[in-house]
């Protein structure tokens, strides 16, 4: 989770952060963990094969920084991350990007708790927080935390 780009705001709007994922089955959880939370999720494109020449520099293997604002910084923001974990990680992994909804005025929300709380409940040893988390299948679920 991260206040990763002002571009979250943008795609999603600043009651909902924006989730993106390598692995599909995490996707609609992410969706009802915020539902059920409030903590309100929203997904964006993860393409990778689209986005990766908005990072492509001269000297470095990759810039940090898209070359053009207006493709899709948010999903961007997550090639990055990406690229950074290797394309080749045999893992699932989560981006949420919650740079709007952290905050309001000059107050944080506490954003993001109550959404992992709830999205990773089944982890937990408590009956309530299992009651509450997405379900997914087992063998999924428990590969993920390896």
């Amino acid at each position: 989770m991260a206040t990763l780009t002002g571009a979250q705001g943008v795609a999603t709007g600043k009651y909902h952060a924006s989730v993106l994922t390598n692995d599909d089955k995490w996707e609609p959880a992410c969706l009802t963990a915020g539902k059920a939370s409030g903590d309100l999720v929203f997904p964006v494109p993860y393409c990778p094969e689209l986005h990766f020449s908005e990072f492509s520099s001269a000297l470095a293997d990759m810039k940090n920084s898209v070359q053009n604002r207006d493709n899709a910084q948010v999903s961007c923001a997550g090639l990055f991350i990406g690229s950074h974990l290797g394309f080749d990680f045999p893992g699932s992994w989560i981006h949420i990007d919650m740079a709007a909804p952290v905050h309001l005025g000059e107050r944080a929300t506490g954003y993001g708790v109550a959404l992992l709380v709830t999205l990773f409940g089944k982890a937990s040893n408590s009956k309530l927080l299992q009651s509450i988390s997405p379900n997914l299948p087992a063998k999924n679920f428990e590969n993920s935390f390896k």
